[in-house]
């Protein structure tokens, strides 16, 4: 997890991270003494740890099927971080997740590592108008339509999804998208990808 220097929180602030915590479910408690302090329990951290994590820029969560792991158990949702608010970049990665919607209200959010996962549709980023990195591989996604106004987006991975078409993604990405891996996709057909590369002008890159 990264560190940042921050002040010694207040007693309000205090007050909200314990009301937090309390209010968790045991999976999540443990996530984050596992992270944070690599022991399986659900223990509340020292309210230092918990005003830096409240102020943290980056949360990673890398489930135990991960190449570096720091949980030895999957997650099945997002509820333990629907609260947070200065979060720019996201791993939740190699987890049982499903959804998206706890975190839809993350418009600042810039980065968001969600590989290996269990999510089927990505509604919930519609309005994430700042994202520029999104790897969502090896999800059940069927549809990229999602992603239609999200132009700020530099960096895609939808490779080993359900995705038939690359409708969604057109000419309005074609300025600033750089990396478009959306190979191997059992459901793309060629004609699809070579009217796509011809249309839109973006090059589709295999992983």
């Amino acid at each position: 997890m990264e560190e940042i220097s921050l002040q010694p929180p207040t007693a309000a602030e205090v007050d909200q991270y314990q009301r937090w915590w309390f209010t968790l479910s045991a999976p999540w408690k443990k996530a984050f003494n596992e992270a944070y302090f690599q022991r399986s329990s659900e223990e509340m951290l020292p309210d230092d740890v918990l005003h830096g994590i409240w102020n943290a820029p980056a949360l990673r969560f890398a489930g135990p099927t991960a190449l570096h792991p720091n949980m030895s158990f999957e997650l099945e949702d997002l509820s333990g971080i629907a609260g947070f608010t200065k979060i720019t970049i996201l791993v939740v990665a190699h987890q049982a997740i499903a959804s998206l919607d706890p975190i839809a209200h993350w418009l600042h959010l810039e980065s968001l590592f969600v590989f290996n996962n269990r999510i089927k549709d990505l509604d919930a980023v519609a309005r994430m108008s700042n994202l520029k990195e999104f790897y969502f591989q090896n999800n059940p996604v069927e549809s990229l339509k999602p992603l239609e106004h999200l132009t700020n987006l530099q960096t895609i991975y939808c490779n080993y999804t359900q995705v038939s078409s690359l409708e969604g993604i057109g000419e309005q990405h074609a300025d600033t998208l750089r990396n478009f891996v959306c190979l191997p996709n059992d459901n793309l057909r060629d004609r699809e990808v070579m009217r796509f590369e011809r249309e839109v002008g973006i090059r589709c890159a295999k992983a």
